[in-house]
């Protein structure tokens, strides 16, 4: 399974001049090797981007993206992570979960690789969650 983030889906829609190819040759590859999903916090995340709901919600159907609700374990998983990312920063800095932390946490417990460009949150606070991105390191 892939769960899509969001700078992803922003690249499609929004025809980046850099991105836009990358990210969509990922999200056919992806398509082509099984179940591809993104959660609530990745609508939420595109919805200023997209031309409302419904044209997002079928233009995720017409990718093969379906949307995977997050569970608890998802929830904790994630607040065990924003505690690690306190501790190391300032525990002022953030007194709210940032959405990656509900990103990686979900990834996490349902098993799935994170199709990003955006690997650095990932690699450090969810580290056993396979990354797909674009760089060439040995780490995705």
């Amino acid at each position: 399974m892939i769960l899509v983030d969001s700078n992803i889906l922003i690249d499609v829609i929004e025809a980046d001049p850099t991105w836009a190819n990358w990210s969509a040759d990922q999200l056919a590859d992806a398509k082509s090797a099984g179940r591809v999903v993104v959660n609530h916090i990745i609508v939420a995340e595109v919805a200023p981007y997209a031309k409302g709901l419904g044209p997002f919600l079928e233009g995720l159907n017409i990718m093969g993206i379906e949307i995977e609700p997050l569970c608890n374990d998802t929830a904790y998983a994630a607040g065990l992570a924003f505690r690690e990312y306190r501790k190391r920063r300032d525990r002022a800095a953030a007194k709210t979960i940032l959405p990656d932390f509900l990103i990686g946490g979900h990834a996490a417990t349902i098993g799935a690789a994170v199709l990003t460009r955006d690997p650095r949150f990932y690699r450090t606070y969810f580290p056993t969650v396979p990354l797909i991105t674009p760089s060439k390191d040995k780490n995705d």
